[in-house]
């Protein structure tokens, strides 16, 4: 019996990754061109790199996203080094270019592999959470069709690297908070430095995760010290060597990279929904960042928006409000648009499923928590702690629905285990309507 339900599962998981490839592929296939495949500046730096000019970009790239800042338009373009981006995306994007020359097509198909291989580690994550093959195979599907992710495997970003990667953290923190094994952190941390170069989003995490580490080894204080240091050391070992490039290059320092700046500062300049998506620099504030290197603009604009904050808190708290649904649901974003610009293609559809679908999978999470609590909710921590560091770490910055987009499987896992348990109680003697008629399992 156990064989058949082993080999059912197998079937189903092939089912779910052959029908989750061919919706990606179809896509990518008919849509229109993406626009960042036409203006990404991860593409950019990644041709430099292969023409030998190192990790660099058009000098004159700066704010909303290619505004020239050169005095004089017709000036030809200075490739200089930069930090404007985290390194690990276009390095990959290079790499696929060297081997295989500059095929768009063949980026969006390595990119759909490693989609499905996040919708495989998305099963097992659930699967050791849970100990429910029904809840890791439903959380599987929810995955695959879920279509902001049918569309980022065919753009120029780093939406489905990054994901990947935070996956693979989760699952790697989740294996080391249970064996609480020095190796364990050690490798956790280093995935989490692997993340942190695709995106900068995850450089402030250890802040978060180790002090959930001695509050979950205070029994054993000093071996929870040693784990947490050797987290700090695999994350420090990853990022340490592309911030002394930075510091030796560019005389610059900083574990976010030089759009911070633009980030602080046009997220607190005005209220959400005035002005657009852009961001909303002043023609003051970019008369004087023409004269500007990319580093000095991201310091002093890092400043300025500082000032914005301390200087604006109840601008700030209504940010704070008008950012949640749009962070979690696109409500709010003001344009069809799933990314930052729109196109031909499909944002209005996708940002219209994102804020039907995006609500129930809220929904279903607190219902898994208020009514199907079990043993599975203290494995879920680390999960948990990804959730509200990513929604605590953008509201200071740019809070669009895409930068939710790397946690929101772990809602679909919380959702599953909602939807499967569900069923499970309906068909149990009385049905639902006698399960909710009792009180929430302790």
């Amino acid at each position: 019996m156990k064989l058949a339900k082993a080999k059912l599962s197998r079937v189903l998981i092939l089912v779910i990754l052959v029908f989750g490839f061919a919706l990606r592929i179809a896509y990518f296939t008919y849509a229109p061109p993406d626009y960042a495949a036409r203006e990404s500046d991860y593409d950019d730096i990644a041709q430099n790199m292969l023409a030998g000019k190192g990790f660099s970009i058009d000098a004159s790239y700066g704010l909303d996203h290619g505004l020239d800042l050169r005095k004089n338009p017709e000036q030809k373009p200075e490739i200089v080094p930069t930090a404007s981006r985290s390194p690990l995306y276009p390095a990959f994007l290079a790499a696929i270019y060297k081997l295989f020359g500059r095929r768009i097509r063949l980026v969006y198909l390595i990119q759909t592999l490693i989609d499905l291989a996040s919708a495989t580690m998305l099963y097992f994550l659930a699967l050791k959470t849970t100990q429910d093959v029904r809840i890791a195979l439903t959380s599987m599907a929810l995955y695959t069709l879920y279509m902001p992710f049918i569309e980022q495997v065919g753009t120029l970003l780093n939406e489905t690297l990054f994901g990947f990667l935070v996956l693979l953290f989760a699952l790697a923190a989740l294996f080391a908070v249970e064996l609480f094994s020095t190796w364990g952190f050690l490798l956790a941390g280093a995935a989490l430095g692997l993340t942190a170069l695709c995106r900068p989003t995850t450089y402030m995490f250890p802040a978060f995760f180790i002090p959930m580490t001695l509050i979950i080894g205070r029994k054993q204080l000093r071996r929870a010290a040693i784990n947490s240091l050797a987290f700090l050391a695999g994350f420090a070992l990853l990022i340490a060597p592309w911030m002394i490039r930075n510091y030796v290059v560019l005389d610059y320092f900083s574990i976010v990279g030089t759009r911070g700046g633009e980030q602080i500062f046009g997220a607190n300049y005005a209220l959400i929904g005035q002005g657009g998506l852009r961001p909303m620099i002043p023609p003051d504030v970019r008369e004087k960042l023409i004269d500007m290197t990319p580093e000095e603009r991201d310091r002093f604009l890092v400043r300025e928006g500082l000032k914005q904050i301390i200087g604006h808190p109840k601008r700030f708290i209504k940010n704070v409000i008008l950012k949640t649904p749009m962070f979690w649901t696109s409500i709010g974003m003001g344009k069809p648009a799933f990314f930052y610009h729109s196109s031909r293609r499909a944002g209005k559809e996708v940002s219209l499923v994102v804020a039907v679908l995006n609500p129930l999978l809220i929904l279903a999470s607190f219902i898994a928590f208020l009514w199907f609590r079990g043993r599975w909710v203290s494995r879920s921590l680390v999960p948990l702690m990804l959730l509200f560091y990513f929604y605590v770490i953008h509201l200071p910055i740019f809070a669009f629905v895409r930068y939710s987009m790397p946690v929101m499987p772990f809602l679909m896992m919380f959702a599953a285990v909602a939807i499967v348990r569900w069923f499970a109680k309906k068909g149990e003697p009385g049905g639902a309507r006698s399960f909710l008629n009792r009180p929430p399992q302790a």
